[in-house]
């Protein structure tokens, strides 16, 4: 008898792969469904942190305490990022693509700012 050579996978076998396959989506999937809302707490965080540092820089430079809206002018941020405040303990941070500021959670010491 003449034995035939297999070309290719069986039935069972690309069952066995989509199984495993689908089981793995199902774990790594819900893992990526916040991302862009991580990315945008990561930017406010980074950005409160940034005017946070610009107040102490401006302080040091200037000698004496300024107002929020000369540390907020001097801060640089990367992208669409709108820094918005009324006050050094008000200062907040909307994201690109975020649609409503977010509060900075920092203090800024009484006597860097006026």
């Amino acid at each position: 008898m003449k034995r035939m050579l297999q070309k290719g996978f069986t039935l069972i076998e690309l069952v066995v792969v989509i199984v495993i396959l689908g089981i793995l989506a199902a774990i790594a999937v819900p893992q990526f469904t916040d991302l862009a809302t991580d990315a945008r707490n990561a930017v406010v965080s980074g950005t409160c942190g940034a005017v946070q540092s610009s107040a102490v820089m401006l302080y040091a430079s200037t000698k004496q305490p300024n107002g929020y809206q000369s540390i907020i002018n001097n801060t640089l941020t990367a992208g669409n990022v709108s820094i918005t405040g009324s006050s050094c303990s008000a200062i907040s941070v909307t994201p690109p693509g975020g649609t409503s500021p977010s509060p900075c959670n920092m203090v800024i010491p009484s006597g860097m700012c006026s």
